[in-house]
């Protein structure tokens, strides 16, 4: 019998602003506390868990650097890893980010101009971003170019927003999916909580966990054998043997863009998966699509393979 109790929890929150979104010291991973309202007795008094834990902190594993306003053409250049670029509320200036990877991203103040409606921000033919664009005539007054190795980046997807910061990153990483899976078939949640039905035929999940972001607490239903987790970090396998089984809090603790981590599970740095009909996922193996490294996972009788042929 499955009896459900609340629990009282003491939980200290904090109001940070947009410059500030990193995670605090002292917890795993600079979290705090975790702690939930709801926990599920089985058995005994003994033998309970709790659910998700704390995922409101945004930048996690991402190396925070902050675009001041200050009017001028700054260029910033994007180390390794993964960036987390904070835009301040004010005139930043025309600026220029070198070294851009799919790893980056960017935190603005306030919803990007998105056209159509789609989740996906065309850069001008001038290949600037109006970051500051109110509608199609009034493009603002700061602009920001992203320059890639190898190419300039000219499209951001929209990932949502927490605590104030609306978070951006490269569309292709998502759009690679699209050509081997299909783009109805592929699904991407926001920074925030999300719930997902896998019913109705072979369906991917993607989790950009390489950006260094927690993406929020997801609640995933019907995932079944010809479902697919995909990561862009690996997911910490405490006992390397291909198997992800979950805590006893019953979810899926994510790595951030530094893992597979043992501190992973305590701290869950890319935000927690929450699978309502699975207590593990199996590792399928790994490829390359356009630059970007993909991980994927199933059920314990999926016979995906991600390199065919190999």
């Amino acid at each position: 019998m499955l009896v459900e109790v609340t629990l009282l929890t003491r939980v200290k929150t904090f109001d940070k602003p947009v410059s500030c979104l990193c995670a605090e010291k002292g917890g795993p991973n600079g979290a705090g506390s975790r702690s939930s309202a709801t926990a599920h007795l089985r058995g005994n008094k003994e033998d309970y868990f709790m659910a998700f834990g704390d995922n409101s902190v945004l930048i996690t594993t991402a190396t925070q650097q902050d675009v001041v306003a200050n009017g001028n053409s700054d260029t910033y250049q994007a180390g390794d890893g993964a960036n987390a670029f904070v835009i301040a509320n004010g005139n930043v200036g025309n600026d220029l980010f070198i070294g851009w990877g799919a790893n980056d991203s960017i935190i603005n103040n306030r919803q990007i101009f998105d056209g159509n409606g789609d989740g996906f921000i065309q850069f001008g033919s001038n290949g600037v971003l109006d970051i500051d664009r109110v509608s199609r005539r009034n493009a603002g007054q700061d602009q920001l170019q992203l320059a890639g190795e190898n190419a300039l980046v000219t499209e951001l997807r929209y990932l949502g927003n927490k605590n104030g910061g609306y978070v951006y990153a490269e569309s292709a990483t998502l759009k690679n999916l699209w050509e081997p899976f299909g783009r109805t078939n592929v699904i991407e949640g926001t920074v925030g909580d999300n719930s997902f039905n896998m019913a109705g035929g072979a369906k991917v999940l993607f989790h950009d966990n390489a950006l260094g972001l927690n993406l929020g607490g997801d609640t995933i239903s019907n995932f079944g054998s010809d479902d697919l987790l995909v990561s862009t970090s690996m997911i910490f396998d405490s006992d390397m043997n291909d198997t992800v089984t979950f805590g006893k809090n019953g979810v899926l603790d994510i790595s951030g863009s530094n893992g597979p981590a043992a501190t992973d599970p305590a701290g869950g740095p890319g935000g927690q998966l929450n699978f309502t009909d699975q207590t593990s996922v199996k590792y399928l193996g790994s490829n390359e699509i356009g630059g970007v490294t993909y991980y994927y996972y199933g059920t314990t009788d999926s016979t995906f393979d991600p390199t065919p042929g190999a």
